[in-house]
């Protein structure tokens, strides 16, 4: 049988994307965002189908336990995929071996450090369980450690198909796993009732599969020199990665800490449902875009003129996806948790609403991070979000002690909005060389338009009820509403999107 051997053949020597770098930017954007709504299917199938059977504990305790293995893991990230995709020349082989190395030391050591702190871990959040969870999730960071180093080249070609497959084997088998521990191997083969270990089966066998399938998407073969100029260099480069990389992670999901100390296994369950449902859309638009102008911005770092246009129709299409799948999301929170999950749910859904405004925020955020590293000077994301984590700090036990888990997602928003977003927007225009009136264009367009559509769904929702068809109804009517909305907004205002509509045919088209 030849066709395995073709397969293999494709998915490692496959042709590049062709075309001019924003046709190769587009092509790489639409595989991407692709990919991410089909690993987000089938994660959000897997979720649906344990939500019936495992308790938000069981969630919750997962997320408490991955949050300990993500703060070894973002702590001391060597920003090493950031400064080789950030590099101008096409040929990085030569300091691959050197990568691997160091992401194997760091690998190991995470692995130890998590056997090690485990049972403290477990003391501060008050579950002797989270021990030896955390013990088998530490096994992630090591297995990543091992990945083929020659994985950076499909960011950095923005080749994005080979990269789906990595990605998405992974999620499959995650869920595959996951969903019969809990239905094939605990109840018929162990005769027990399954627990959060059916999620942790399922994470560290997704981790292995994406590791194994690494050197089959990638033909680079590492060897086992390491050159330590090549590692300095890379080093000095992602220094200022490693502290925004912590930095976000102290943003991102200290929430999520400080719930777990504060409020227990089960509100963390509820608040990263929430998290994950209101930000599913924004933050795949988010790693989309990430993924796919950071490599092209590298390439337009030197020309001043398509770096500022390429930045505000980033901007464009972004916002015109982002917001109102935003706003979308945080005006049929309430039949989408009680019609996906039940009642059980049903204190997700203001947390929902309001994080769904983090998302909105999150999408803006999504084009300047990639602009400041481009341009060399990653130090910006890295101010921006300490003074964001200062603001988040400031705000987190007053309102989480006034309002509860809706307090923990008002702090979240507020020190977007108060610090973050404006400040990373003002560097953005600055170093392009744009003008604010234009950004207030292009952001304030999509924005109107969601407003009107949320005032649409809302007035709907009270009318339909809980159920399918009542949220199929909801959604179709926002839809509906957002785009004759921005119809009106093309014909009479000028809005463009012609142009970014024409670019998105052109990436399909080929």
């Amino acid at each position: 049988m030849r066709w395995p051997r073709d397969l293999l053949s494709t998915l490692r020597g496959g042709p590049l994307p062709s075309g001019s770098l924003v046709e190769r930017a587009v092509k790489g954007g639409l595989w991407a965002a692709g990919t991410n709504v089909g690993e987000r299917l089938v994660l959000l199938g897997r979720f649906v189908v344990l939500a019936t059977v495992l308790p938000p504990s069981e969630f919750g305790l997962l997320g408490i336990a991955l949050l300990v293995v993500a703060i070894f893991e973002r702590l001391s990230d060597l920003g090493l995929d950031a400064a080789l995709v950030q590099r101008a020349e096409d040929d990085v082989d030569d300091y691959l071996d050197t990568a691997l190395a160091m992401r194997a030391v760091r690998g190991a050591a995470l692995l130890a450090l998590g056997l090690a702190v485990a049972p403290l871990a477990a003391d501060f959040f008050g579950d002797s369980r989270l021990t030896d969870v955390i013990r088998v999730l530490a096994l992630s960071p090591f297995l990543f450690g091992l990945q083929n180093p020659g994985m950076v080249y499909l960011q950095k070609e923005l080749d994005f198909r080979r990269k789906a497959v990595y990605r998405m084997t992974g999620a499959v088998v995650d869920t595959a796993v996951a969903v019969g521990y809990t239905f094939v191997v605990a109840p018929l083969l162990l005769n027990r009732d399954p627990t959060v270990w059916a999620l942790v089966f399922g994470v560290v066998a997704g981790n292995l599969t994406r590791v194994l399938v690494s050197y089959v998407v990638h033909d680079y073969r590492p060897g086992l020199g390491v050159d330590v100029a090549r590692a300095r260099e890379l080093v000095t480069y992602g220094k200022w990665m490693t502290g925004l990389n912590a930095l976000v992670f102290l943003v991102t999901e200290g929430d999520d800490i400080f719930v777990g100390w504060a409020l227990g296994s089960t509100a963390v369950g509820f608040y990263q449902m929430a998290y994950r449902f209101s930000n599913a859309p924004a933050t795949e638009i988010t790693h989309v875009v990430s993924d796919v102008v950071f490599p092209t911005y590298s390439k337009l770092q030197n020309d001043a003129a398509r770096l500022r246009e390429a930045y505000f129709r980033t901007l464009q299409l972004t916002t015109f996806v982002a917001f109102p799948v935003a706003v979308g999301v945080a005006a049929i929170a309430p039949t989408f948790v009680l019609t996906v999950f039940g009642p059980e749910w049903e204190p997700a859904i203001d947390v929902m609403r309001v994080l769904a405004v983090f998302g909105l925020l999150r999408s803006l955020g999504a084009t300047t991070g990639p602009l400041f590293q481009a341009v060399g000077r990653p130090d910006l994301g890295t101010k921006v979000q300490f003074g964001k984590l200062v603001v988040l700090a400031a705000l987190v036990v007053p309102l989480t002690d006034a309002y509860g888990l809706v307090g923990t997602a008002l702090a979240v928003v507020g020190a977007s909005v108060c610090f973050s977003e404006p400040v990373s927007a003002y560097l953005a225009v600055d170093i392009v060389d744009g003008r604010f009136r234009t950004l207030a264009r292009v952001v304030g367009y999509p924005a109107v338009a969601s407003a009107l559509m949320a005032a649409v769904v809302v007035s709907l929702q009270a009318q339909v009820g809980v159920g399918v068809l009542g949220l199929a109804f909801l959604v179709a009517s926002g839809v509906v509403t957002y785009a004759a909305v921005v119809l009106l907004f093309e014909l009479r205002l000028g809005y463009d999107m012609r142009t970014v509509a024409r670019t998105l045919a052109g990436g399909f088209g080929n």
